[in-house]
């Protein structure tokens, strides 16, 4: 028997409508893209140029085509959306659902908050169907009636080869004006915790919670097991211009003489090419206590924001990561014992935001 024989809430329903549909291929002028662009070169979407991933590590060049916090956003008044991704291989994991890794995400834009409006997920596990390894075809329905604002979330662990948006023929697609154009990107840099690993859904890891509050741009460079803090992506790193750079990734740190080593560095070769930027600095997440590994790593990121402080620097600030599970329900904030679910992400966002507001209200 299947699940889905039984309730039909369970089926993921792949295969496109009867109607026509007229599709846009994205990069398109009426969909705005943040987050992520098309490299021609590689024929796929990024975070960042290929040529300089894949001098970091092995890990940061295969993940710079996981499309982690690639949002496009764009208006329309159609009743019916279609998509269709292609991608080079389906990431499938035992503990992360694919709705947050290999999804789609629709969100409307409102002057209440965003609603949630469709999930496009590989229906690899419906009825036996396993065609889904390379890509899958979609359509969902919309609300309609005027006008609407949408902000499609991209994948959090899956490439994207190719995206085709649709709408039934003879509705409108107009791209959607930037939300907060006065403010510039804020930049995070982290471990798999940064990419997302292991929400619902891509718009439910906390870059993207802090961006359904304030609307402002953001660049997601969490790489799964390979923020190490390299020369390389340091440099790149140091060559953006955001409005806050926050750094996130001691997890991957293979121990906390490695973390010495680098984390002071990339601070100070960020504070050298920006004096003003705000950055925080965040220790990993402890989920169930004080362990040894814990505390040194943590220390280290102490001593980084320590030292930054005594060297003069008023815009540095440090959240200690044994805050950011903080509650009763602490212990049900991870999948397992390291990355966050939902709750977690939600948790670990309410505290970035809340400092955000605290270096600056513009960030609100």
């Amino acid at each position: 028997m299947k699940i889905t024989d039984i309730d039909r809430n369970f089926e993921i329903v792949s295969t496109p409508s009867g109607e026509t549909f007229e599709e846009y291929t994205v990069p398109d002028p009426r969909f705005a893209l943040s987050g992520v662009f098309f490299e021609e070169s590689t024929d796929r979407f990024v975070r960042m140029p290929s040529e300089i991933a894949e001098k970091v590590n092995p890990g940061v060049k295969g993940l710079n085509g996981h499309t982690a916090g690639g949002r496009l956003r764009f208006t329309t008044d159609a009743k019916k959306i279609s998509l269709t991704v292609t991608y080079d291989n389906l990431t499938v994991f035992p503990h992360m659902p694919l709705s947050g890794s290999g999804g789609f995400a629709l969100l409307e834009e409102t002057e209440r908050g965003y609603f949630h409006r469709a999930a496009f997920i590989p229906p690899v596990w419906s009825g036996g169907d396993n065609g889904s390894a390379h890509g899958f075809s979609a359509v969902k329905d919309l609300p309609g009636g005027g006008m609407r604002k949408y902000v499609l979330f991209f994948p959090s662990y899956n490439d994207v080869r190719s995206l085709k948006i649709g709408f039934p023929a003879g509705t409108k697609v107009e791209a959607s004006a930037p939300l907060r154009p006065e403010v510039k990107p804020i930049l995070y840099y982290g471990s798999s915790i940064t990419q997302g690993g292991c929400s619902t859904r891509p718009d439910n890891a906390y870059q993207s919670y802090i961006y359904k509050r304030n609307g402002i741009d953001f660049i997601n460079l969490g790489f799964s097991g390979s923020a190490r803090a390299e020369k390389t992506i340091v440099d790149y790193l140091a060559s953006l211009d955001p409005s806050v750079f926050v750094v996130d990734y001691d997890h991957n740190s293979p121990g906390a003489d490695y973390l010495r080593q680098t984390h002071y560095p990339l601070y100070k070769t960020f504070r050298d090419a920006h004096p003003d930027t705000p950055m925080i600095l965040i220790s990993a997440p402890d989920n169930d206590g004080e362990t040894p590994t814990w505390l040194e790593r943590a220390a280290v990121v102490r001593e980084t924001y320590d030292r930054a402080v005594a060297e003069g620097d008023k815009n540095v600030y440090f959240i200690d990561g044994k805050e950011l599970f903080e509650g009763a329900d602490r212990g049900s904030c991870t999948v397992d014992r390291t990355h966050p679910n939902d709750l977690g992400f939600w948790l670990f966002a309410k505290k970035v935001y809340a400092k955000l507001i605290e270096i600056d209200p513009v960030f609100r």
